[in-house]
């Protein structure tokens, strides 16, 4: 019987409570924190040097309304990239291949996307976040068939990564 999966329930959002960067003080590996999904509660510690940083202290892009003159802070939230949505930092689990960057937030994510693109069989259900769905931004390098070993190794050895 072929391995099934659908990835198609879930989105990256879903990943985001704990994610693995590089110190930018150390290099070692650290961990945004998103709590109570309140940007403003969101902390980056690394356990290795003792670094931490608050996403309410990271500078944001002012903006004047031509109309009102009222100033508004720009929060400057990326997601989808191979960097931390908050600090901006690079994430902990990537490796580059002969594609593309394969990249997660945390071992969750990896493994997730190591269970998508493994899969035999990916099948879909009619869901409210079908089109936002980790199943379908995956880029078509990563989930086509001619470069699902590639792509299956190099999540093997993120998946060892300490």
């Amino acid at each position: 019987m072929k391995k099934r999966f659908n990835a198609y329930d879930k989105t990256t959002d879903e990943f985001l409570d704990n994610i693995l960067v590089v110190c930018p003080n150390c290099g070692n590996k650290a961990i945004v924190r998103l709590k109570n999904t309140h940007e403003k509660d969101t902390k980056m510690s690394c356990t290795f040097c003792g670094a931490n940083k608050y996403y309410v202290d990271v500078p944001k892009e002012k903006y004047v309304s031509e109309r009102s003159g009222l100033v508004y802070e720009i929060e400057d939230v990326i997601l989808g990239k191979n960097i931390d949505p908050y600090f901006h930092l690079p994430l902990w689990l990537q490796k580059e291949t002969s594609k593309g960057i394969v990249w997660a937030y945390n071992y969750e994510h990896l493994e997730y996307m190591e269970n998508h693109i493994g899969a035999e069989l990916r099948y879909r259900d009619a869901t409210h976040n079908h089109f936002r769905s980790l199943g379908a931004i995956l880029p078509k390098w990563m989930t086509a068939q001619k470069n699902r070993k590639e792509v299956l190794n190099t999540i093997k050895m993120l998946k060892q990564k300490k």
